[in-house]
């Protein structure tokens, strides 16, 4: 994987930079006929960066309780705000059902055409999420869909998955520099980020963590942690044969925090990522200009 900005989609690391490098995950070229599948592929190689290692069975699913304790209050990149959030809508998340292994997507409900096929396990080794839009039809499922453009959406049968809900959301304002963690009403974080620069800036719009990597080097500009969002890139083109797509993760850079240096991954103290790690797959992620 590559070392700058980092996020993993569809199926791994994408390999753009946060400023200098690449750290931005890839999704291989899934090409442009109505049913081509994502294909999972081996780990992009980085120039400045190890390639982290698969989440274990469990890095996906780390409860709050067993997160490491928050940054001190003497952090510069992190308050202790225990305000509240406005009043969010819980979410609805789609998890492929046992035995599919790819979970065919349609353009409409009832579309006899297949349109994406999506790999479970994926993107990488963590069961595949996706975040439901709409809930009105017995038999189908409205999702957004990891893929480009950003904010695509697609159908899926409810047979082929379950459902559950969670309460928790990341917003992150890229004018103030800022991400702020919820759950429910409560404020878990809110820290300070580097965000993309002019050239190569973070995607606005309303997103969802599909991938919760420990890296295996938290040495590197990846840091201790990577959460994969199903966001890409708006101004990269295909890098080393996949799609650049976008994270959140920690850093060995902390003096930048607060700059607009990145690739378009969003970066974070490595005691901030370590939290957001906690968070179950699914949440959802607003990016605001």
């Amino acid at each position: 994987m590559r070392a700058r900005c980092t996020s993993v989609l569809l199926a791994f690391l994408l390999s753009s930079g946060c400023g200098g490098g690449s750290d931005l995950p890839v999704m291989r070229d899934l090409g442009t006929t109505s049913t081509t599948s994502l294909v999972r592929s081996a780990s992009v190689p980085s120039t400045d960066a190890a390639t982290s290692t698969p989440p274990t069975a469990s890095s996906s699913t780390v409860s709050s309780s067993t997160t490491s304790a928050p940054p001190t209050a003497s952090s510069s990149t992190v308050s202790s705000s225990t305000t509240s959030a406005p009043p969010v809508e819980v979410a609805t998340v789609v998890r492929v059902a046992s035995g599919v292994t790819l979970l065919d997507t349609f353009r409409e409900a009832a579309d006899g055409e297949v349109w994406w096929q999506l790999p479970d396990p994926g993107p990488v080794d963590g069961p595949r999420v996706l975040l439901a839009t709409d809930l009105g039809d017995p038999e189908w499922v409205e999702v957004l869909l990891p893929v480009r453009p950003n904010g695509t959406r697609g159908w899926v049968r409810r047979s082929d998955v379950t459902l559950s809900t969670v309460d928790t959301r990341i917003v992150v304002d890229l004018a103030e520099r800022r991400l702020t963690a919820y759950r429910g009403h409560e404020v878990l974080l809110d820290a300070t980020v580097v965000v993309g620069a002019p050239e190569t800036p973070t995607p606005t719009g309303r997103f969802y963590v599909n991938e919760i990597q420990q890296q295996a080097d938290p040495g590197t500009e990846r840091g201790a942690w990577l959460l994969g969002l199903a966001a890409f890139s708006e101004v990269l083109g295909i890098i080393d044969g996949g799609e650049p797509t976008v994270a959140i993760h920690g850093t060995n850079q902390p003096e930048q925090l607060g700059e607009a240096v990145s690739l378009g991954c969003i970066r974070v103290e490595d005691a901030v990522v370590e939290q957001l790690a906690g968070l179950p797959l699914g949440t959802p992620v607003e990016i605001r200009a």
